[in-house]
């Protein structure tokens, strides 16, 4: 009885070192996958803003240089630009769905850009209606500079949400895998730890079977 109750107790401190092992190395995994895929998610993030900014850039550039030459050639971006717009937030608001915190941002950036991009379009059609002096006051007025700084501004503050919201983790591959090794040094010495604990717990170590025996047959 002693003896099977003894490797009822062994089985116990094993099988709770073990499962402490399996699930602390579980939950780490699962940690830095999830820190992996937060940083992942991010980088789209950023990538889809910056397709934003350059399709405002080629808006603009497009835009002064079809009123200095009237090239029919500059009119092609600034016609795609509502379709590659539409296309750009409609990406930005899939990839910001897991974070109502940019939500918000993403409603007013897209209402500046479209306002942007409509009174791009909508000076064109006044070149056409051979009203370029009016147009060139509106540049010079700086109307126009104005619309501008307000698109980056929005874009700057949509940038400072994902920051607030999805925190940059500047760390090098090196120091990832020398703090992964220190976390897993830590798990390995709680999991003996708890061996220890339950071993004094259960009464070990006891004498052994033997032991008791000749102990017994003593005169």
């Amino acid at each position: 009885m002693d003896i099977r109750g003894g490797f009822i107790g062994f089985l116990i401190v094993v099988t709770a070192a073990l499962a402490l092992s399996f699930f602390g190395h579980l939950f780490l995994f699962d940690h830095w996958r999830m820190q992996h895929e937060r940083q992942l998610h991010r980088s789209k993030i950023f990538e889809e803003v910056l397709r934003l900014q350059r399709l405002v850039m080629d808006v603009e550039t497009n835009f002064r240089g079809y009123l200095l030459t009237e090239q029919p050639s500059f009119l092609e971006p600034i016609n795609q630009a509502e379709s590659r717009l539409e296309i750009g937030m409609a990406q930005l608001r899939v990839l910001t769905t897991s974070t109502p915190g940019l939500q918000a941002g993403v409603g007013v950036l897209s209402a500046r850009l479209r306002e942007f991009v409509e009174s791009k379009k909508a000076l064109v059609a006044t070149v056409r209606m051979d009203k370029q002096e009016q147009v060139r006051l509106y540049v010079r007025g700086g109307s126009g500079r104005a619309l501008f700084l307000t698109v980056e501004k929005a874009i700057g503050d949509f940038e400072t949400r994902i920051q607030r919201e999805l925190p940059h983790e500047a760390i090098s591959y090196e120091s990832w895998m020398q703090r992964a090794r220190w976390q897993l040094l830590i798990l390995e010495t709680l999991g003996i730890l708890l061996c220890v604990y339950l071993t004094r717990v259960l009464g070990f170590p006891k004498k052994s079977f033997l032991e008791r025996r000749s102990f017994q047959v003593l005169p």
